[in-house]
């Protein structure tokens, strides 16, 4: 007879053992999950793999967004969604409350502020115009740049330069400056946003005039995404006020601008300049055109954040508080240094409130010779809805002509490709 090559009596092993050890097994497998697939009525099948978990949801955008998985007897959890309209879709998974699981190497992913997550495209319109199309491709570069803000010496940008820029070195370009929201960074309407796959397809099909687009970081804490710089390894925050602050605005002309139209061939003047912005982007979209009224001819305010809360009174309140320390710096001894040693980079976000104070005398002279274009976007569910409307009514107070997008939906990156999407074939 021949003997069993494994034996739990001959290895020690008692069948509690082997149960307990099972257990373990289950408790340390992580969730697995199998790629999206799609259902014969047009929606998707979502499967993870996760025997332990009490409760999973699916954690997406659109209609996907919080839904209930159900639990299968062979330790599935699988959630089928309705037919889903063309789009770019958004989703990982929540397990017993976290955050913790993405689809399986391999899998596309993208990161929006903190959070990862896989995506697909349901083909038709909009999303032809964010899938990698066979038509000629621009490119992207993401050059440093001198920069003194916030004590960093220096930050990056983005910038995609289209089809044939490299072929006509006497050639230049309109710009547009696009700017993201709180907790993005200049890779955000690349990823999220799906920047050169909507340019290279609509500069393809003739629908808007080849262009340069810049998109710095706007984030004031962080030099570059997160990841990518070799000075800061910072974690990315979806609240940044000390971006409210005035210094990404007040930098912007002789950082960001002066950089991209020295390195690159761009029409440097008004009637080839845009610049557009999507929530806190916005903000800053809607004070740079404002203190440098006649620069841009082409102004985008995407769901914008219109206030950060600081009127002309808060803002004169601060001018005095700032003064007034500036005054008694080096006349009052302090313990270690100078006052000014300590002072420094302490007050200096202080300086720079002024871009937000006197909106209404800046509007003035921005609509004395009024951009061809000032264009505001919005949905009607948006958090923001309020603040726009409150803009809007400041506008049609003064009889300054706009241009107003109302969509359906919210704070999200759907309405904001679409926004891009009827945006640039206005442009120049």
């Amino acid at each position: 007879m021949i003997k069993n090559s494994f034996s739990t009596k001959d290895r020690g092993f008692s069948p509690f053992l082997l149960c307990s050890l099972f257990i373990i097994t289950l408790l340390l497998t992580p969730a697995i999950a199998k790629a999206a697939e799609p259902t014969i009525g047009g929606g998707m099948r979502f499967t993870l793999y996760a025997p332990m978990a009490k409760e999973v949801t699916l954690h997406g955008s659109g209609i996907l967004r919080k839904q209930k998985m159900m639990r299968q007897a062979d330790g599935n959890w699988t959630y089928v969604s309705p037919a889903l309209a063309s789009d770019m879709y958004t989703y990982n998974f929540i397990i017993d409350g976290e955050v913790t699981q993405t689809e399986p190497a391999g899998t596309p992913v993208v990161r929006d502020i903190d959070q990862y997550f896989n995506y697909f495209f349901v083909p038709g319109w909009p999303a032809d115009y964010y899938i990698d199309q066979p038509v000629a491709h621009g490119r992207v570069e993401q050059p440093w740049y001198s920069s003194n803000l916030n004590g960093m010496a220096q930050r990056r940008m983005s910038v995609y330069l289209p089809a044939g820029y490299d072929d006509d070195t006497t050639r230049r370009y309109p710009v547009l400056y696009l700017l993201h929201g709180s907790g993005g960074d200049e890779t955000s309407w690349l990823s999220m946003g799906r920047l050169q796959q909507i340019m290279d397809m609509m500069i393809a099909q003739g629908k808007c005039k080849p262009m340069i687009v810049v998109m710095p970081n706007g984030n004031a804490e962080i030099d570059a995404a997160p990841g990518e710089s070799p000075y800061m390894n910072a974690k990315p925050k979806a609240n940044n006020m000390s971006s409210m602050t005035g210094r990404i605005e007040a930098a912007f002309p002789r950082e960001v601008m002066a950089y991209a139209e020295n390195k690159y061939r761009i029409e440097a003047d008004k009637q080839h300049r845009a610049i557009a912005g999507m929530s806190l982007g916005g903000l800053h979209t809607l004070y740079i055109s404002a203190n440098n009224p006649q620069s841009f001819g082409y102004v985008g305010l995407f769901s914008p954040q219109t206030t950060n809360t600081l009127n002309d009174k808060k803002i004169s309140g601060i001018k005095k508080l700032t003064n007034g320390i500036t005054k008694i710096a080096g006349k009052v001894p302090v313990v270690g240094g100078k006052w000014e040693e300590k002072l420094d980079g302490k007050f200096e976000k202080y300086d720079d409130v002024v871009i937000y104070d006197s909106l209404d005398q800046k509007l003035a002279a921005q609509f004395y010779n009024p951009p061809y274009l000032y264009y505001i976007a919005v949905g009607r569910s948006d958090y923001v809805m309020k603040l726009v409307t409150m803009h809007r009514q400041r506008l049609d107070a003064a009889g300054y002509k706009y241009e107003y997008n109302e969509s359906e939906g919210g704070h999200t990156w759907d309405n904001w490709r679409r926004y891009l999407l009827d945006f640039l074939p206005k442009l120049f």
